[in-house]
């Protein structure tokens, strides 16, 4: 079957989906667990909290571009590289890329890790960040493995997508693992949304300094890094320690940004973030207060989890919902997308807010949210279009697109043309190599006489990965 753990943010979905995951497993005699977190940086923490409860790392294979492995001697097979080939280890530990692959890449080495899902736990952190473009693949998929293949699938969010009310939504019942309870609930509310109209964007940087004046600490995320950029450089050297963070900054510089942040956080004195989306998941910081410009309430929920993360104030913490007028999203279509069916939200909220129990993040809220951004997608768009040809789940289904009208063989669908067009993020990127840091040896590495032996260089790329920032084509 498929299970539905709905978590509040920093609710501990971590050790109480495994404490579900180990228990059923035991009870219902499944094959293994398989853990997966959409980005690296919940994985790690999520792996290592998994690592330490069950206290054998034997029995724990992590699949992601994060491990660091030794090299096996000469003649030796690599066991680690033959269990990532098949998964077959009693717990598992991988990206929601990495599942993804395996259930659609047409990559022998993908299809191989299949046999894997059959009768297993399969946890799905942050169910929400699948892309809506595979919604129909997804969801159907999800109905194989709980009908089909005797898996267990947990998706566990703290803003459940509705897919039951996507276009071709999950057939198989979804059951609450924990029956919403408002006074257990209680406890976890630790954040309010406000409602803060609009602004152009020259104008918000008088708005934070007014909230900064209530608080010590004011964490701002934007939906652009231009946004971002701008309003870092209007507030730098102001009445508080100023920081920014965006994808531009390579991991390495992240990271250390991160650590001064944190450190700066435990100073007297006070503390503004100007940030991306880079810190809405998977960010282990705590303000007194956030600002986030409109997107979707996803994206505002995530980035509530930021705030009074750990129950430090008495009273929640305010979360401000500010739209930036005049915004431009062009390139970024889920993002507008999202967002017009926030400002949708937001009006109808202003209009009714007890039909809502007066909380923009309850249950209502998001159900709203999610059959606006659904009904207002384009006919097909969840069905993983193809510019220029049939989508995925046409290519998947009937195939009644194919050009051939006679196949020959007994099955019509186009398994290697899907997937070798699967990609689970558009990859219209370039990655770049910076000099920060360690980067810059990496840079002379990569160019010396050595670079020519395939080990060297395969060596000198692993260390440049946190060096490096992906930047889209245009």
């Amino acid at each position: 079957g498929s299970f539905l753990f709905l978590g509040p943010t920093g609710g501990g979905k971590t050790l109480s989906s495994l404490r579900y995951a180990l228990a059923h497993a035991m009870y219902f005699r499944k094959s293994r667990l398989i853990f997966t977190s959409p980005l690296l940086s919940i994985l790690e923490q999520n792996a290592a909290v998994i690592h330490q409860y069950v206290g054998d790392d034997s029995l724990i294979l992590e699949h992601h571009s994060n491990v660091v492995q030794t090299e096996p001697a000469q003649g030796e097979l690599d066991e680690r590289e033959l269990l990532v080939q098949s998964w077959n280890a009693p717990i598992i530990i991988t990206t929601l890329v990495q599942l993804l692959n395996t259930l659609f890449d047409g990559r022998t080495t993908a299809i191989r890790r299949f046999q894997a899902l059959c009768s297993s736990v399969i946890v799905i952190d942050e169910v929400q960040t699948v892309p809506n473009r595979m919604l129909a693949l997804f969801n159907l998929t999800i109905s194989f493995l709980s009908e089909i293949c005797g898996a267990t699938v947990v998706l566990c969010s703290a803003t459940q997508p509705c897919l039951e009310q996507a276009e071709h939504p999950i057939t198989v019942p979804v059951g609450d693992i924990i029956v919403h309870d408002a006074a257990l609930w209680e406890a976890f509310r630790r954040t309010e949304l406000v409602d803060a109209g609009a602004r152009a964007l020259e104008d918000i940087p008088s708005f934070i300094l007014d909230r900064l004046e209530g608080t010590d600490s004011l964490l701002v995320i934007c939906n652009k890094k231009s946004e971002a950029e701008f309003l870092y450089r209007e507030l730098s050297g102001r009445n508080a320690r100023c920081f920014h963070l965006s994808a531009s900054m390579c991991a390495a510089h992240r990271r250390k940004t991160l650590e001064a942040v944190q450190a700066s956080l435990a100073r007297p004195g006070k503390t503004l973030c100007i940030a991306t989306q880079v810190v809405e998941a998977g960010v282990d910081l705590s303000f007194g207060c956030v600002i986030r410009l409109t997107a979707g309430l996803d994206n505002v929920i995530q980035a509530a989890g930021r705030c009074n993360r750990n129950g430090e104030a008495a009273q929640p913490g305010h979360v401000y919902v500010l739209e930036c007028a005049g915004e431009r999203l062009g390139n970024l279509q889920e993002i507008q997308r999202s967002k017009d069916a926030m400002v949708s939200l937001l009006a109808r909220f202003r209009g009714q807010p007890e039909a809502f129990q007066n909380d923009l993040s309850s249950d209502e809220a998001v159900r709203c949210y999610y059959r606006r951004l659904y009904r207002e997608m384009p006919l097909g768009y969840q069905d993983y279009p193809v510019r220029g040809g049939p989508s995925l789940y046409s290519l998947l289904s009937l195939n009644e697109d194919s050009m051939e009208e006679e196949t020959g063989f007994a099955l019509n669908q186009a398994f290697r043309r899907a997937g070798a067009l699967f990609r689970v993020f558009d990859e219209e990127t370039e990655d770049v190599l910076t000099p920060y840091g360690g980067g810059a040896d990496c840079i002379a590495d990569l160019q010396s006489s050595r670079a020519g032996d395939p080990c060297y260089r395969q060596a000198c790329l692993d260390r440049a990965k946190v060096y490096t920032v992906s930047l889209f084509r245009y």
